[in-house]
């Protein structure tokens, strides 16, 4: 752009203290170019500002000359996320008389490509990547990488991570023993690859920032055997990978946001809905078992692209390659080893990954993003606070499950890629790991970080963590509150300002209790937040789980539990016999009479530690699943209430008689109870019952937060949480919020479940070190 303005100067990488441009010409052509270059900048790339000084300067340029980068210092990071293949790419690969990158898989240029997962440090410059494996060619038809990447006109001018077939990384197909079936040769890898996708085997496919699995869609045996393969992964569901949305447009609702996602250079796994009526569909079931969406996502790579061209154009199961909980493997023979029983064939290359980076998930609601997984893609982007912070830096260290870590570099966040569950010691040291490379890619010395943040729960393991960071560092540790951390991301995105504040619903499965209550767990509050503090205002009733997380994994014990409560012994008995509860419990009838039996020698000490309480809305919308036959056991995370979700989908609420007038955020044993009676009478749907359940629950919390709203005269209500992913209950919130007049505040940018928390927990951390300093 400068060029074609005639104007001269230098530009030069600045490492994360920005690129520096010194520009020398006519004064209507540099208006012109500040002019263009925002209608004109990459798609990757957004503008927060643009600010212009006149500097004196006596030297004259002639050219306008690219410098060597300088090792600067700033606040945030020039490096983008990895970005998919662009249609250049994608033209030159399939194009036979440009013979470098003929059906070459690793192709890429200045605008696509690897980024975050192959960046060891910055400035952001070859040899600092994983690529300095593999030198630019010198001679290569129709011209070498060198006169590329030195030519100016050239797209992949100054690319950092492109090579072609002659100079970069290598595909090699193995089989289980690790024996070479297919080397050197695209073609017969590609070739023997989509026979034994199409035979039906389950490929291991190394990519950019780790290793699917992968095989067809269609057939039920084939799901089937990857369920039993991955042992734990009884009916979680799977991602798709699609080459192009027509494959699948006749089987989902895809509307003009969601199609935007799935076209960006982000490439996510966007949640699609079913079609009730698709035909001919080559979708198994078993892809999302009791679900009513799936999770797809376009081609992203050379790889993918040139695997469907064999393939056609037919939907592929792509997910993690992984054992449940344990991180990727990156390395060949660590592959090997963790998917041994796992994988039929291997498709490995041998380009280095330094950080892993799983695909990022998300859904949309209406127009609004809600994500699920920020990971490829996203990462390391920054979170922009709405306010001045003269804290240098401080670490988050997030929860226990769905873990992301963060770094605080001044008013800018800086999550980290998805890390998963840390109940392991691999994803214990993927945190570790994953949280010290942004601070170094951050150029962040230790004595800058002035405090480690975590969650309030004292038993987690990240808060053991943070307290070995914390005496490492010889600094303050400083826990925030789950909830309120949830709280905190949703004002800062929603650019709250330091003397507002907002009515906070804050729905989930668990959370610690205010005040480090022992025993006792929150998720289902109504918050009045400020930056500074909070206050619990209301909840849902506390119900007892007897058994503690057993309740969670058998919604059964959670029902026997709020019946026991709210009946009593004998009364209960009945209502368990009618229900016949004790063939869902792991160990029938003896389970349930343990289960009495905790209850009556409790005496009515409550909570205690065989039974703590808990007002979590994750555990209503379990027991209800449980009550209308949606899921009987959880086998992953948030099971129940998903798919009482996609039951709810197929209903109509005014088909039931449920009033709102029965207080159920106060009474939910009262609609456990009413919901029992429905299910008395023929008459009712299921999923009529599940619908108007969800939206009911919703208008009870609306209405809550709304009278504390008005009564404290706050303008906004903010909904946050992992029940805030459910689309009916968010939307029926949202609805009554705007009809009362007030401003509804929700999640766009920061994940609305525990992925977020690491964010809340550095915004609270801000506030309470200013406090306590």
């Amino acid at each position: 752009l400068a060029r074609s303005l005639d104007l001269k100067g230098y530009i030069l990488n600045r490492g994360n203290a920005g690129v520096r441009l010194v520009l020398q010409g006519d004064t209507n052509q540099i208006d012109k170019f500040i002019e263009k270059v925002e209608i004109k900048k990459p798609e990757i790339s957004y503008i927060e500002s643009i600010n212009m000084r006149d500097i004196k300067n006596a030297a004259l340029y002639n050219d306008l000359e690219i410098k060597s980068s300088e090792q600067g210092r700033g606040v945030s990071l020039t490096l983008p996320p990895d970005i998919a293949i662009c249609d250049d790419c994608i033209s030159d690969m399939k194009n036979s008389s440009l013979k470098k990158y003929y059906k070459y898989p690793f192709i890429a240029c200045a605008v696509c490509g690897p980024r975050f997962t192959t960046v060891k440090d910055l400035p952001y410059d070859r040899e600092r990547t994983t690529m300095i494996k593999f030198p630019f060619c010198k001679e290569a038809d129709p011209v070498s990488c060198i006169e590329e990447y030195t030519d100016s006109n050239n797209r992949r001018f100054h690319a950092q991570t492109f090579a072609c077939s002659v100079c970069g990384p290598k595909y090699t197909l193995y089989n289980k023993s690790k024996e070479i079936i297919v080397k050197n040769d695209i073609d017969k890898i590609l070739e023997e690859t989509s026979k034994q996708i199409l035979d039906g085997k389950i490929v291991a496919i190394k990519g950019i920032g780790g290793v699917h699995l992968v095989c067809l869609a269609e057939y039920d045996d084939i799901l089937i055997k990857l369920r039993e393969r991955k042992g734990k992964r009884k009916n979680k569901p799977f991602a798709l990978m699609i080459p192009k949305i027509d494959t699948i447009q006749h089987e989902f609702y895809i509307s003009n946001k969601e199609k935007e996602l799935l076209t960006s250079f982000r490439r996510p796994i966007v949640l699609l809905e079913r079609r009730d009526n698709a035909i001919d569909s080559k979708i198994s079931q078993q892809v999302a078992p009791g679900l009513n969406n799936v999770g797809i996502m376009l081609a992203y790579s050379g790889i993918h692209y040139l695997l469907f061209d064999k393939l056609g154009n037919i939907p592929l199961v792509y997910t993690s390659g992984n054992r449940s909980s344990i991180p990727m493997s990156l390395d060949n023979e660590e592959i090997f080893t963790q998917l041994n029983d796992l994988a039929d064939i291997y498709l490995l290359h041998n380009r280095p990954i330094h950080q892993r980076a799983d695909d990022s998930v998300l859904r949309i609601h209406d127009t609004k993003v809600k994500l699920i997984r920020r990971s490829r893609g996203y990462v390391p982007e920054y979170i922009s606070l709405p306010f001045k912070v003269k804290i240098p830096a401080a670490l988050a260290v997030g929860p226990e499950l769905t873990v992301t870590g963060a770094v605080l570099r001044r008013n800018r966040i800086f999550p980290t890629q998805h890390i998963g569950n840390v109940t392991h010691l691999e994803t214990y040291n993927f945190l570790n790991n994953a949280i010290f490379h942004m601070k170094r890619l951050l150029q962040i010395n230790d004595e800058e970080i002035q405090f480690i943040t975590c969650d309030a729960h004292p038993a987690f393991i990240t808060t053991k963590y943070a307290r070995e960071l914390s005496e490492k560092f010889n600094i303050p540790l400083l826990p925030i509150q789950h909830h309120y951390a949830h709280a905190l991301g949703l004002m800062a995105e929603n650019k709250i300002k330091l003397d507002e504040e907002m009515i906070a619903i804050t729905t989930d499965g668990v959370g610690y209790a205010e005040g480090n209550k022992i025993n006792s767990i929150w998720g289902g509050e109504i918050l009045r937040c400020s930056y500074v503090n909070y206050e619990k205002l209301n909840s849902l009733e506390p119900q007892p789980m007897i058994g503690g997380d057993r309740c969670t994994k058998y919604p059964a014990r959670m029902l026997a539990s709020i019946l026991l409560k709210k009946l009593g012994v004998e009364e209960a008995r009945t209502v368990f016999q009618q229900l016949k509860i004790q063939k869902d419990l792991e160990y029938g009838n003896d389970e349930l009479n343990a289960i009495i039996s905790l209850w009556e020698e409790a005496n009515g000490n409550f909570p205690n530690k065989n039974i703590p309480f808990t007002s979590s809305t994750g555990r209503i919308f379990d027991t209800v699943s449980y009550l209308l036959g949606a899921c009987k056991m959880k086998t992953y995370r948030g099971e129940p209430a998903m798919k009482l979700e996609a039951l709810a989908s197929r209903g109509n609420p005014e088909n039931v008689p449920l009033e709102i007038e029965k207080r159920y955020l106060r009474d939910t044993s009262g609609l456990i109870l009413d919901i029992i009676d429905l299910l008395n009478d023929n008459r009712i749907k299921r999923e009529d019952i599940a619908s108007k359940v969800q939206l009911e629950i919703a208008k009870e919390f609306a209405k809550a937060a709304i009278f504390e709203a008005r009564f404290k005269s706050i303008p906004y209500i903010g909904l946050t949480g992992g029940v805030a992913y459910n689309y009916s209950f968010s939307t029926a919130i949202r609805n009554e919020v705007k009809e009362a007049g007030l401003t509804f505040l929700e999640h766009d940018k920061i994940p609305p479940g525990d992925a977020g928390i690491s964010i809340g927990q550095l915004i609270g951390g801000i506030f309470k070190y200013n406090q306590e300093g």
